[in-house]
């Protein structure tokens, strides 16, 4: 029986190496991999947790982020953070279940009831934790304008007009390229969503088939005939360092999810900024705080071939953004 590592359930578990049972998801492994306790480090298990704000009827930022762990920091990370939430309910009963960063952060609902410094350092406080000890920050910022104008430009993208499958194959892409470079690490970066029921499939069949639009994205440089040129992919290694299936789970069950929520929220609202009034004053220097604590652990694509692919979302994403 070869060794596995259990982890929390997801649902869109359809392919060979997922057992689906009733409280936990199975991801098998080959006989050298280590356990998920970390021993065997080189080889460890990634898990990126991803969320996204932003909508067309709520302006003009779009923004998904992931936070990525590694799997043998994944449950002091969560039970950290699963602590740094519950007191906070602790103090306001009336705030669970309601951990929408938006929501806290303005005071709707039962928020309205915690001073907004405290909501302020509350949200300070995530951003902190989330890239502590070895967090990365992996995400991606369109503009509604700019991506409708790359969609009408023609760059053969295969995923018609949806920007929330833009946006989470892009962040798939840069796991991909980011990993790739990591010894050992083939095919054990775990990608956990946030339920959309709406894209959750088309997300899945987009890494299990491994469409050659995005290849530009995570080529590698090589040496042939004594020139560095890019190397061609192939079927067998597009998307090779990722679980081929992505996974949703509710965001009100993963600690984790609610944290990628947060830093999806500090993106967009720093990058609203940039052209809408303050709502309160100090709101620009706020967000700017917050993502500079971020910002040094986000990872970024660094350089790429002149691809359709590259071309389309340089276009796409927003002015004040660098994928």
């Amino acid at each position: 029986m070869p060794p596995c590592v259990k982890a929390p359930l997801w649902t869109g578990a359809r392919f060979p190496r997922l057992l689906n049972t009733s409280r936990t998801v199975i991801i098998r492994r080959g006989a050298e991999g280590g356990g998920i306790d970390g021993s065997h480090r080189g080889d460890a298990m990634k898990f990126i947790y991803v969320d996204e704000s932003g909508a067309r009827d709520q302006g003009d930022v779009f923004t998904m982020c992931g936070l990525m762990v590694d799997a043998y920091k994944l449950r002091k990370k969560t039970a950290d953070l699963d602590a740094k939430l519950e007191a906070v309910f602790a103090l306001h009963p009336g705030t669970r279940g309601d951990l929408k960063t938006k929501r806290f952060i303005n005071g709707g609902g039962a928020w309205n009831q915690v001073p907004a410094q405290e909501r302020k350092d509350f949200l300070r406080s995530l951003c902190q934790l989330a890239v502590e000890n070895g967090g990365k920050v992996y995400g991606v910022a369109l503009s509604f304008q700019r991506f409708d104008a790359a969609i009408a430009a023609g760059h053969g993208h295969p995923f018609e007009n949806s920007y929330w499958i833009a946006g989470a194959m892009l962040v798939s892409a840069l796991v991909q390229k980011k990993m790739q470079g990591v010894a050992n690490s083939k095919g054990l970066t775990v990608f956990i969503m946030d339920d959309n029921k709406h894209e959750m499939a088309t997300l899945s069949d987009g890494l299990y088939r491994c469409h050659d639009w995005y290849d530009g994205l995570y080529q590698c440089r090589g040496t042939k005939r004594g020139k560095r040129v890019w190397l061609d992919r192939k079927p067998k290694d597009r998307f090779d360092q990722i679980i081929n299936t992505a996974f949703a789970i509710k965001s009100d069950h993963s600690s984790l999810v609610q944290v990628a929520d947060a830093i999806s929220w500090v993106y967009r609202r720093h990058l609203e900024l940039k052209t809408q009034a303050e709502a309160y004053a100090g709101e620009q220097a706020y967000y700017q705080e917050l993502v500079d604590i971020l910002e040094p652990q986000r990872l970024k694509l660094g350089n790429c071939p002149a691809a359709p692919c590259v071309t389309f979302y340089q276009a796409a994403q927003h002015a004040d953004w660098a994928i």
